[in-house]
């Protein structure tokens, strides 16, 4: 997935698509639909480094054996791109946050699918705040590709 480029369609998943992926809560269906397209080439998806934190830290505080085996999967997966924090990240989120008040895991999310030219998958409400991006929850993604 490169900065502003082509016509293709790209997404940043957020941190909870892959939470409920993972405990097949209610939504994980789509999302694992959403990266079979992925797997497949149909789309250009991502997921920010943040992500990778809160996922780990997340199965770390109850289950370490299963955090592992989630960031094996996280960081492996060759048709999900990992978006690190640059300088161009880092500033557009701390505009992200102060514009709207975003925790800043958020922000850097917003921030890379800003700059990625991506949508962001998520139901969190947090994201329908930033008029930069467009948000879409598993589900509405899915009905929107068929």
């Amino acid at each position: 997935m490169q900065r502003n480029a082509g016509s293709e369609t790209r997404i940043i998943l957020d941190t909870k698509p892959i939470i409920k992926l993972f405990a097949e809560q209610e939504g994980w269906a789509h999302v694992r639909r959403i990266l079979q397209m992925a797997e497949g080439g149909a789309i250009k998806a991502g997921i920010s480094v943040v992500t990778l934190s809160e996922v780990y830290y997340k199965y770390l505080q109850r289950w370490p054996r299963v955090a592992e085996a989630r960031m094996e999967q996280l960081r492996y997966s060759p048709y999900l791109r990992k978006i690190g924090v640059d300088e161009e990240v880092a500033v557009k989120a701390g505009e992200l946050k102060g514009r709207y008040a975003l925790p800043l895991a958020d922000a850097i999310i917003a921030s890379s699918a800003h700059l990625n030219g991506a949508i962001v998958i998520s139901d969190d409400p947090e994201f329908k705040k930033v008029e930069e991006i467009r948000v879409l929850s598993e589900t509405e993604f899915c009905k929107s590709r068929a």
